[in-house]
């Protein structure tokens, strides 16, 4: 048991290592200032709850050697929570048991843009309602401080009773998605991904895999009672053997809805979903084991050729080579395996971007993870290609988009069909809630209407975004086209950089807005303007993108709250855009506006209207049905600088 314990505590250090290389200042964050804090109540430092009865500390925490002095003087320069002459901050009885990461961090799909979720085991019962509450306050807190220092995280206050028997509810699982669909799956990725940041290791990987959940509450106590080992050293959240089948409609549908965000992360865990179902039984085995074997149980795996140093254990490389073996076995599914592997490297390259700063330098990291994938077959076929997707054409990026969700799409109607003769005595868990929550979401992102923005099927949204977008205007037969390009190019340059094309519309605010609502237009993109001869200029469609971002952030669909997707839908924030084109407005029958929306369920609409009569009905609209309104800041009004700019504001106000 002490060599498994010492396999585990240094393959666990070989992650925090990983996740530090990755990027050292979101590191220093996750697995020092985090689990400091959360150690700590103190006036003067974040997440301070003003109450004695706050619960914090984590078991077996020692702040004293976790946050090193210096640390402790940059990250929190005015606090005196570490004098020796003052209470300590630190409880003498703490309330976390065990703080984990979930997910990414520490693997080749960690990426400058990925968040930590933490996944915090207490005991409801010992705290109560009312400590949880204060609890939840705190990591409130933390997380804002976190954010202040560029580091998104998430804590997810855990119950180890209820983890045990399968039977949480989950805060990951409720917000983010159908709670009652991933339960068993959730735990699956905790075990298999986490990292344990500080406290009780899961006891989980100390029981041979293998087991039923008898066998397994019966080694448990073997072990205890003959003092193999102590069980407070340890946090059981109980045995993982299978997963019902009936579980897996409602997790595709998950994932569905987190692929709209960015598809080609989801398609790793979509091939894992359809792996497991097309198992003959309906319980079917998890990976989390084989990570287990790996680590804990070398003696378990099939023969000594599969065993690994520890630091070559990546669960999401290892789960993505059992998906390619998997697609591999039959020759219908082959464009599927190279489809995973391209998705699996552009997930790696993405993570790159955060190795600049390390000693390691990004050159040298890429190409030992090329060189693992080669030898392990995961490198795809043009993965020369895809080294460069950063530079690769707008035309590039939507078509591998399109293919990504043409993927998930023909999977999602496979398993659909697998469904539809499920047999009513393994029971589907999803709830009906659920189901109308998942597909709002899916209707959201696909489904047409009219005078809504369409939404692309990208590659990512967080990726689409482009350095340099060119606006070019042109008239022909009396109408005016407008198309933004890729790059900085001039009025003459545009003529032979017709493949640069991203987009014409034939309203420069409808193709401002399409460009932002789906991220290729972003705060940190420069935009330039060739020759033209309309009132307007440069300076006007800065301005205008600016009140675009300013009222209307990038939406993520998969943090979309469940509660508003059942309810009605009503419009959150309005952007008013009011004779862009510096048409004359005195003594003329027409005054040219627009009105961009965004509503509760994620979609937008830009409406166009040629009367001062037409723009305040619209508005009186807002305001009485949706209350949108300027008192209540949440409608905006953009008004280039014009002659007129007097008169406008007069007959908007009266």
């Amino acid at each position: 048991m002490k060599t498994k314990i010492e396999r585990y505590r240094q393959y666990n250090e070989e992650r925090i290592t990983k996740a530090t290389l990755f990027n050292p200042a979101k590191a220093s964050v996750f697995f020092k200032g985090v689990p400091y804090l959360l150690h700590s109540n103190y006036p003067d430092l974040p997440g301070f709850v003003d109450d004695k009865e706050c619960p914090h500390g984590i078991h077996g925490y020692n702040p004293e050697k976790m946050m090193p002095g210096e640390l402790f003087r940059k990250y929190f320069p005015t606090s005196s929570a570490m004098r020796t002459d003052i209470p300590s901050p630190h409880p003498a009885e703490p309330a976390v048991h065990s703080l984990k990461t979930i997910g990414s961090i520490g693997t080749v799909a960690q990426s400058a843009l990925s968040d930590c979720d933490f996944w915090v085991s207490v005991r409801f019962k010992q705290l109560g309602k009312n400590r949880l509450a204060m609890l939840r306050e705190k990591c409130r807190g933390i997380e804002q401080w976190a954010q202040k220092r560029g580091a998104e995280v998430h804590f997810f206050l855990m119950d180890i009773d209820q983890t045990r028997e399968n039977s949480f509810e989950s805060s990951a699982a409720d917000e983010e998605s159908a709670g009652s669909a991933i339960k068993i799956l959730l735990k699956d990725e905790l075990f298999r991904t986490h990292i344990l940041v500080a406290g009780k290791p899961i006891l989980w990987w100390f029981i041979p895999p293998g087991f039923t959940e008898g066998q397994y509450r019966a080694f448990v106590l073997k072990i205890a009672k003959e003092n193999i080992i102590n069980p407070n050293d340890f946090v059981d959240l109980g045995y993982l053997s299978d997963i019902p089948k009936a579980e897996i409609f409602g997790a595709c549908l998950w994932q569905m809805n987190k692929a709209l965000d960015s598809p080609f992360k989801s398609v790793i865990k979509f091939a894992y979903l359809e792996l497991l179902l097309q198992q003959q039984t309906n319980t079917l085995p998890l990976f989390s084991d084989k990570v287990k074997c790996l680590v804990t149980y070398p003696e378990k795996l099939a023969s000594a050729k599969e065993a690994l140093d520890l630091a070559e254990i990546d669960p999401y490389l290892l789960l993505s080579r059992e998906i390619v073996a998997f697609y591999r076995k039959s020759q219908k599914d082959q464009k599927r395996d190279n489809l995973i592997r391209e998705c699996l490297f552009l997930k790696t390259l993405e993570g790159m971007e955060s190795q600049k700063q390390t000693k390691f330098g990004q050159k040298s990291h890429l190409k030992a993870t090329m060189a693992m994938m080669e030898n392990w077959a995961l490198l795809p076929e043009s993965h020369e290609h895809f080294v460069q997707f950063r530079n690769w054409r707008f035309k590039d990026l939507i078509s591998f988009g399109a293919t990504v969700h043409d993927y998930l799409l023909e999977t999602y109607k496979r398993l659909r069909w697998i469904f539809k003769n499920f047999g009513p005595e393994t029971g589907l868990t999803i709830t009906e809630r659920d189901l109308s929550i998942l597909g709002r979401k899916l209707f959201t992102f696909y489904e047409k209407k009219e005078n809504k923005i369409e939404y692309i099927r990208s590659i990512s949204r967080d990726m689409m975004t482009q350095e340099n977008i060119t606006i070019h205007i042109t008239k022909h037969a009396g109408k005016f086209s407008y198309f933004a390009f890729q790059g900085e190019l001039d009025h003459n340059s545009v003529k032979q950089q017709v493949e640069s094309v991203i987009r014409r519309e034939d309203d420069l605010i409808k193709l401002v807005a399409w460009l932002l609502v789906n991220g290729i237009l972003s705060r940190r993109t420069r935009l330039h303007l060739t020759k033209n001869f309309l009132p307007i200029d440069l300076v006007d469609i800065q301005q205008l993108t600016e009140a675009m971002l300013k009222t209307f952030p990038l939406i993520h669909f998969s943090r979309i709250a469940p509660a508003k997707l059942v309810q009605r839908e009503t419009v959150l924030r309005a952007l008013v855009i009011v004779n862009f084109y510096k048409e004359p407005v005195k003594n003329s029958k027409t005054f040219r506006a627009s009105i961009m929306t965004e509503n509760s369920y994620g979609e937008y609409f830009l409406q166009e209207y040629t009367t001062i009569t037409q723009v305040k009905n619209a508005m009186r609209v807002l305001l009485t049905q949706h209350y949108v309104s300027r008192w209540n800041n949440n409608l905006d009004f953009f008004i280039p600088p014009q002659d007129e700019m007097h008169y406008i504001k007069t007959i908007l106000e009266k």
